[in-house]
């Protein structure tokens, strides 16, 4: 595994866990960020181990300032969901973002980097529980944001405008649309513009304020979009020191 800045190309090789599962019996969500209080990037691995009676999700934390992984307590809800083609850990506020299983329902949890705990962020309100089609989390211009929609019906897009105040969700309806891919990577290019997915060689693009949505051409490409993300440009390197292995590309 590695760490890369686009920009700069320099990069920063994770070494392997020495107490990490093997992927054939677990499965893993990760995620990564900053902590602005140690000034170091996090990595996040969340590991759940089924065999017999033994059901639990590790989690492993891994430091680039130290260098080093570490394993906390494990994690006190029953599962890490599975976003239909969402990203894992959504990083808003210095906090890692997942939906996880609680008591045959979800909600969603935060994993602050600085001290390291697991809390509850209030979903929105007047959801639909186990109905829905599927969710995404995401982040939207600094705000944690949550895609959720019944099958056959429209998206609902909920955006967090102040972090964890329960009554600061606000939401705008989008008409279904083809999203085999998942909404990725959902990147605003204006004030009312916003990139809701990938479709081969074209990006869809949703007008806010006129809601409606149209197809986006990409000049110059030979091969059709599998994965995508979304980056901002930065000269900050992935690299702390002499104390981590780290690389860099001329």
């Amino acid at each position: 595994m590695f760490l890369i800045n686009p920009t700069t190309l320099d990069y920063h090789r994770i070494p392997v866990f020495h107490l990490g599962l093997p992927q054939q019996s677990s499965y893993r969500e990760y995620g990564f960020g900053y902590d602005f209080a140690s000034d170091d990037y996090k990595v996040v691995n969340l590991s759940r181990y089924r065999k017999g009676n033994i059901d639990t999700t590790f989690v492993d934390v891994y430091s680039v300032r130290m260098g080093l992984w570490r394993r906390l307590e494990s994690l006190p809800y029953d599962d890490v969901l599975s976003e239909r083609g969402g990203a894992s850990g959504v990083f808003v506020n210095g906090v890692l973002h997942w939906m996880a299983s609680k008591a045959s329902s979800f909600v969603i949890i935060g994993f602050d980097l600085s001290d390291e705990k697991f809390f509850e962020v209030p979903a929105p309100t007047n959801l639909y529980g186990n109905e829905l089609d599927w969710y995404e989390l995401r982040s939207f211009r600094g705000c944690l944001c949550m895609f959720c929609a019944l099958l056959e019906s429209e998206i609902d897009v909920w955006v967090m405008k102040e972090y964890r105040v329960e009554e600061s969700w606000t939401t705008f309806r989008i008409d279904r649309m083809d999203l085999e891919n998942g909404l990725v990577p959902f990147c605003p290019i204006s004030d009312d513009d916003v990139v809701l997915s990938v479709d081969r060689d074209r990006l869809t693009v949703y007008n806010i304020k006129e809601d409606q949505w149209r197809y986006m051409e990409v000049d110059g490409l030979t091969y059709m979009f599998e994965r995508t993300g979304i980056f901002i440009e930065s000269l900050v390197s992935p690299m702390f020191g002499m104390g981590t292995e780290g690389y860099h590309i001329a």
